[in-house]
């Protein structure tokens, strides 16, 4: 973008000093105010809009001033002045013709960072884990990951979670109650509809003493908007733009724990459903306990500051 508006100040300044300069060569006895006295020249400068390019016909100039007095240059005075104007508008043509390196606009950023890399460890991870669980299913995982994904989703859109209780750590359980709250109290509820995933697999893998970590990685597409509780209307997205995310799942299961080992009620021993309820059907009671299989312990977006676990073992 050149810098035309500038450059039209210094010319119309430029055009005055030259038309002083030549009444003062052709009439250095010219009185414009008919009598004594200074003179004074007062410029005020304003450009209409709010932003500048080549085509912009929009500019304007307004001025104030009062002229008494007479002009009594000398030759040499004029022609110094003339050699000013011709100079200044010589750097001023050189000043507009080079580029402004003013920074463009920072364009609208994806909701998750594009450019941070999460590695695909599907086979590593699946192989490390068979070490001491010779049944544990890479696909399974997956599977659940997804699953668990959709339905914790759900339960943040319908504002209540117990559905998903038994899914997660009880640390994200009352961090997410909390959040689910303060949306209920904002009288804003969120939609998330038509959930497709791109590309989904294991990327790390740690073990310590006394529990195993397993993060997935999951690139997703859904609607997503918001909509007031008083009024109905939509207040933030649309229900047709398909939204480009990337999440990272942290499940958690206590050390040693089996793919073959039946997902039972700790109070009563019937089987669960641990991807679509966290309630014991028979007897009502919550399970939250990991021992009884995988459980979410960490739900985030891919961000800049994103961390690699890499594979971790003890």
């Amino acid at each position: 973008m050149k810098r035309k508006p500038g450059y039209a100040a210094a010319l119309i300044l430029s055009a005055a000093m030259l038309w002083t300069a030549a009444s003062a060569f052709d009439a250095n006895d010219y009185d414009y105010g008919g009598g004594g006295g200074g003179y004074s020249y007062d410029n005020d400068y304003s450009w209409g809009g709010s932003s500048w390019d080549d085509d912009d016909d929009d500019d304007y100039y307004s001025s104030s001033g009062s002229y008494g007095g007479s002009s009594n240059m000398t030759w040499e005075e004029t022609l110094i002045t003339i050699g000013v104007v011709v100079a200044a508008l010589a750097l001023g043509w050189v000043w507009v013709s080079v580029p402004s390196k003013k920074k463009p606009r920072t364009p609208v950023q994806p909701r998750s960072p594009g450019s941070v890399q999460v590695p695909n460890r599907s086979v590593d991870i699946r192989n490390a884990v068979q070490q001491t669980d010779p049944s544990f299913s890479s696909e399974q995982m997956i599977a659940f990951a997804q699953d668990t994904f959709i339905a914790v989703q759900n339960a943040w859109c319908a504002r209540d979670l117990e559905p998903v209780r038994g899914l997660m750590h009880n640390n994200l359980f009352n961090t997410t109650s909390r959040q689910v709250q303060a949306k209920i109290d904002q009288h804003v509820t969120y939609h998330y509809e038509n959930y497709t995933f791109r590309n989904v697999y294991l990327t790390s893998y740690v073990r310590d003493a006394d529990y195993e970590y397993i993060t997935v990685y999951l690139n997703t597409e859904y609607i997503d908007y918001q909509t007031s509780d008083d009024t109905g209307e939509i207040i933030k997205g649309d229900r047709s733009t398909m939204w480009k995310m990337r999440y990272l799942m942290k499940f958690m299961r206590s050390r040693g724990g089996s793919s073959e080992q039946p997902k039972t009620c700790p109070n009563c021993g019937a089987p669960l459903d641990m991807a679509s309820t966290g309630k014991c059907v028979y007897c009502g009671s919550t399970v939250t306990t990991s021992s009884f299989g995988w459980i979410l312990s960490d739900f985030t977006t891919v961000r800049s500051d994103t961390k690699d676990d890499g594979i971790r073992l003890q």
